[in-house]
């Protein structure tokens, strides 16, 4: 009666606390609203429906437009989902025949990147994913092949992969010839290309999907991979690149290479090798003509750097480095040589000739390498960007953290960082900034501030976090590198507008008047503005005809200077002492500093229009050179009114699934079902049957549903299976049949580094042993938390987790506690973790042993240990203890691991070896937004040694491809 009583009065209460947390979460999350065109269904949440709007508009324009060029369109309505997740210019798409996606963020790329060259943001990522869609999405003609892509998700997307240089090396090739922009002719993708290719650096083509570690090699599918095709076509025909992609979708199954082989005759690698030679011939030529640069060579870094700043007075330099890895650090850097270097370097060769006279001593250095003064890795938060000096001991800097409204969502904040105590403060709270410029009271910033696909140059006021809106917001117009000049109260900034290039303008702050910089006659690619010390001088990086160079723009004389002629990757150019000039040039190895004269130059006389509004590549709806004969129209930002509705999750997409698991320890299982969700995920169910394929030991049914609304989430799940294990240490048969409900309320809590989530569980059934069948039903009550510190090459967390439980099987009432508790982290970028686990329960046996399947998840088995080496129900007990220690060189790498059973107090098994574990679900976008059959997808795989007292000491291994909803 007790326990009923508690069951009834638990209920009621989870009840109102439901209520009153729907209630809550109903006014706090974000809502999703829908538009419906004929080709596209257009997720949005509230503020992005004005570029959702005119996103739908675009989307028709270029399914129209891509028809015409290439007579291929999709078959189903594609889902495109508008948000902002990274803050940052991205998207990606998902090819599929049954349930194509596009996912479109909408912060606009910025002027350094080798996206900016775009008539509008929206245009250009809405072809170049269309065109992933289009390319990859097309049906098989073979029948029996595509009516199992009909039904089945994970082939259907198996199906549809190419090579990656194909996939984005081609959507990158429309992107440019449909809009004349794009990085087929943008001028900075050139001036990379052709350093490399003077340097002899170009990818192979066994490189060229995902590079080899060099500088910017990641990069080369789209950047190289788009000029080979662009080659192919000039050399061959469009008609004949494009009856590749028609032979790939044959009744005959061919992949990339034999449908190539079979149009060209050649081998993709070999005409590649021939593009490549080309290339760098030209490459060569161009460098035989440019003139001999007086510059030398100030400072070499280990791999990329970026956004270097000088002190005031000129002592210190600070810049953003980061290495092969991607790991980020802000060094500071005394500007002066440093003698040490040079003696330390000195005295090596005086020891190694004392040693060995005969021996050659090293050439001396080209640069002694500048003193490192004080460094910054990211502490709790991502990526360090644009530092900025307020004195010689304090920098501030851009840094993302977690959005506060939705945890996934990461947003650019400004950070001050004191170097000599090496404090670190966030200074701003949902500003959602990037570049940035300090006035000189350390109070105020100019910045450029973006949310919602709107780029806005705002005045922050960082004591009141009051802004100031400079100029009226615009989705055509967007904004880049503020920087201010104390001495001459003017600010400098960078503004793009729909089908236009970049403009350079200068505005008097106290007069608010603003004017517009003279630029190079032909420009397309601008960026990066700095003052001189006395604000007289303006530098900045143009690009023109494939090569980029710095200027100099004199403000009392109004004249432009071109500083240099195309030798170098020119960037971040820095006025110095002494009429020097610092800027940084990349090649195949990485990112160097250099210095030339800031005095020298010649005059450009011949400079834009001050009304120009395009790239000479070709807008206004005119053809750029080498483009298809249909091209998109100007851009333009849509305001036509569009119906929109409340997401609706009851559109939901089904497909077939199969899964495999098998562990040497206990059995090889199938599973077979059926899965669905809506595009957003909201609601999910999974059904499906269990077949035991090897002993016998397991088979079942089970039934699984998911609703989840921001940080609630509802798990429901129906089962019936029967269990087996013969191979147990008692001499009978153990095991069990169990059908029954569980059902599970779960809220996550985030405060910053915090997580906190709250559980409550119930479960009511049959259970039968030994031909007996019983009523079981339980309570569980439970709260999980974790916590982590992370400094990038060091970091330490924390998991901990605690239930209580309750239940009755048949007349017998039972209750326990279970506990885990977990501590991990980083040591010299290694990742390591330790683990403790423990379960008591005082009237009711604990079993342990056996995997987690789609059948039976370990979520709802509250009395069950899993454990893959183990086979199920090798032994029992009412107390359980678990021990284990794993370490990895890298955190996608397998594990290494040991791990101790104990049962009862007494030492039962103990197994080491490797481990590894991946899903395919909701924490990363893609996986939230992937077809229902592709989404919470698993793989786990796992090699150990056995060993105990009670059994003979044995290799086992386990494998499984399964779903866990």
């Amino acid at each position: 009666m007790r326990l009923q009583w508690v069951f009834v009065n638990l209920i009621r209460f989870v009840g109102l606390v439901i209520a009153s947390v729907w209630m809550t979460l109903a006014s706090a999350a974000p809502a999703w609203y829908t538009i419906q065109t004929e080709h596209f269904n257009i997720h949005y949440t509230q503020g992005h429906q004005l570029w959702a709007i005119s996103a739908a508009k675009e989307l028709e324009i270029v399914r129209d437009k891509v028809w015409q060029q290439q007579s291929r369109g999709l078959s189903k309505k594609a889902d495109v989902v508008i948000f902002d997740p990274i803050h940052a210019a991205n998207g990606f798409a998902l090819p599929s025949t049954d349930n194509p996606l596009m996912a479109l963020f909408t912060t606009p790329p910025q002027s350094d990147t080798a996206i900016a060259n775009h008539n509008s943001w929206q245009q250009l990522l809405i072809l170049h994913e269309y065109i992933h869609l289009v390319h990859l999405s097309q049906p098989s003609r073979h029948t029996w092949k595509q009516a199992l892509r009909n039904v089945w998700d994970l082939y259907d997307v198996s199906q549809a992969m190419m090579p990656r240089w194909v996939a984005e090396g081609y959507a990158t090739l429309v992107e440019s010839k449909m809009t004349g922009r794009g990085r087929l002719y943008d001028n900075y993708s050139e001036a990379l290309l052709r350093e490399l290719a003077q340097q002899g650096a170009l990818l192979s083509y066994e490189q060229l999907n995902d590079g080899n570690h060099e500088y910017q090699s990641k990069a080369m599918a789209y950047l190289l991979g788009a000029r080979f095709l662009a080659w192919l076509e000039q050399r061959y025909s469009q008609q004949t690149l494009d009856s590749v992609w028609t032979r790939m979708r044959a009744v005959t199954s061919r992949d990339f290479t034999r449908a190539f082989k079979g149009v060209f005759a050649e081998h993709p690698a070999t005409l590649y090798r021939r593009f490549i030679a080309e290339y760098t011939y030209q490459a060569m030529e161009k460098e035989q003509q440019e003139p001999v640069m007086a510059s030398t060579l100030w400072q070499e870094y280990a791999y990329g750097a970026s956004s270097p700043v000088l002190s005031a007075d000129g002592s210190r330099l600070a810049i953003v480095e980061h290495d092969k890895e991607g790991r980020v650090k802000l060094n500071v850097y005394q500007t002066q040589d440093d003698p040490d270097a040079e003696r330390k370097f000195m005295d090596k060769q005086r020891t190694l000739l004392n040693e060995d006279p005969q021996d050659v001593a090293e050439v001396r250095p080209k640069v002694f390498a500048k003193k490192t003064l004080y460094s910054l890795e990211p502490i709790n938060f991502s990526g360090i960007r644009y530092p900025q000096w307020l004195d010689n001991n304090t920098l501030y800097f851009i840094a993302s953290t977690a959005d506060q409204a939705n945890p996934k969502q990461r947003r650019g904040e400004l950070f001050r960082w004191s170097v000599i105590s090496n404090k670190v403060e966030q200074l701003t709270q949902n500003q959602a900034i990037r570049r940035f410029t300090l006035v000189e009271d350390g109070q105020t910033i100019y910045a450029e501030q973006v949310a919602y696909g709107y780029s806005e140059l705002v005045k922050i006021h960082l004591p009141s976090q009051q802004v100031t809106a400079l100029f009226d917001k615009q989705i055509s117009t967007l904004y880049d590198f503020p920087s201010y000049s104390a001495a001459q109260q003017k600010l400098a900034f960078l503004k793009h507008t729909i089908n236009a290039d970049w403009q350079l303008y200068i505005q008097d702050v106290n007069a608010r008047n603003t004017y517009p910089v003279p630029l190079p006659k032909g420009y397309q690619y601008l960026t990066q503005p700095s003052w001189s010390p006395d604000g007289d001088a303006l530098y900045f990086v143009a690009g023109k005809n494939g090569a980029l160079d710095i200027y100099r723009y004199e403000l009392s004389t109004g004249a432009l200077y071109q500083l240099t002629q195309g030798q170098a990757l020119f960037q971040f150019p820095i006025a110095h002492k002494y009429g020097q000039l610092l800027y940084l040039s990349s090649g195949f190895e990485g990112v160097d500093m250099y210095q030339l004269s800031a005095l020298q130059g010649e005059l450009v006389n011949e400079l834009e229009p001050r009304a120009q509004s395009g790239s000479v590549n070709g807008v206004n709806g005119e053809k750029a050179p080498n483009s298809y004969a249909t091209v998109l129209p100007p851009a333009r930002v849509h305001q036509d009114d569009m119906l929109s509705q409340r997401y609706d999750i009851w559109h939901q997409d089904a497909s077939l699934t199969l899964g495999a698991q098998y562990a040497s320890a206990s059995t090889a299982l199938i599973n077979v079902g059926l899965k669905g969700s809506d595009f957003l995920e909201q609601l999910s169910w999974h059904i499906g049957h269990t077949q035991d394929v090897s002993r016998g030991q397991l088979q079942g049914n089970f039934a699984k549903l998911r609703y989840q609304y921001d940080q609630f989430q509802l798990d429901i799940h129906g089962f019936d299976f029967e269990v087996t294990n013969e191979t147990s240490t008692s001499s009978d048969k153990v095991g069990e049949e169990q059908h029954g409900m569980f059902a599970q309320l779960s809220q996550h809590y985030q405060w910053g580094q915090l997580n906190l989530q709250t559980q409550f569980a119930g479960l009511f059934g049959k259970q039968a042993q030994r031909q007996q069948s019983v009523s079981q039903r339980w309570l569980r009550v439970g709260i999980k938390q974790s916590w982590l510190y992370d400094q990038q090459s060091f970091a330490i967390g924390q998991k901990l987790s605690g239930y209580w439980l309750e239940g009755q099987t048949a007349e017998r009432n039972w209750q326990g506690q279970s506990l885990s508790a977990s501590l991990f982290g980083k040591a010299f970028y290694i990742p390591m973790a330790l683990s403790y686990q423990y379960a008591k329960r005082e009237n009711q046996a604990l079993q342990l042993g056996g995997f987690s399947s789609s059948l039976m998840s370990e979520t709802r088995l509250a009395n069950i240990i899993m454990a893959p080496e183990l086979p199920f129900y090798t032994a029992q007990g009412n107390k359980y203890e678990g021990f284990s220690g794993a370490i990895t060189l890298k955190e996608s790498y397998p594990w290494l691991y040991f791990q101790q059973h104990q049962l009862d107090g007494q030492l039962f098994a103990q197994s080491y070896g490797i481990k590894w574990s991946v899903g395919f679900n909701g924490q990363t976008w893609l996986g939230k937004f992937s077809p229902a059959g592709l989404s919470d997808f698993k793989v786990d795989v796992g090699m150990s040694r056995v060993e105990g007292d009670s059994f003979e000491n044995e290799n086992r291994a386990w494998f499984g491809l399964w779903y866990d909803l």
